[in-house]
């Protein structure tokens, strides 16, 4: 009776700790595969990532482009209107007394000065 309960517990013990052994490895093996698919999936974001962060810089640069050229336009524009502004409307003519004068026009800018002369 002791030598029949001895093996039964043995043959218990091998079985009850034989089983979680094989339970064990293929959890290892799955848990392996699960972090292999894991890394790819991580992998597969980091590029969708970088794709992403690459199609923003573009946009980013061609919406700057362009407001780098509306900056020029409205420069140029704003320079145009100041020297407009600051620019007089006048013009300078030699007189048949010799000098030079200014005057809106060639006409009237020989005033006084014997009338605008002639071309030589």
């Amino acid at each position: 009776m002791c030598k029949k309960f001895l093996m039964s517990t043995t043959i218990a013990a091998i079985l009850a700790f034989g089983i979680p052994t094989v339970t064990i490895r293929a959890q290892q093996t799955t848990a392996t595969e699960d972090a292999k698919k894991a890394g790819q999936e991580t992998k597969k974001a980091g590029k969708a990532a970088g794709e992403a962060t690459k199609d923003a810089a573009k946009a980013t640069g061609k919406g700057v482009q362009k407001g780098a050229k509306a900056t020029v336009k409205g420069t140029e524009k704003a320079a145009e209107k100041t020297k407009d502004a600051v620019t007089l409307d006048t013009t300078s003519a030699l007189c048949k007394d010799g000098t030079t004068q200014t005057g809106k026009t060639k006409a009237t800018a020989c005033d006084g000065h014997g009338g605008k002369a002639e071309k030589q």
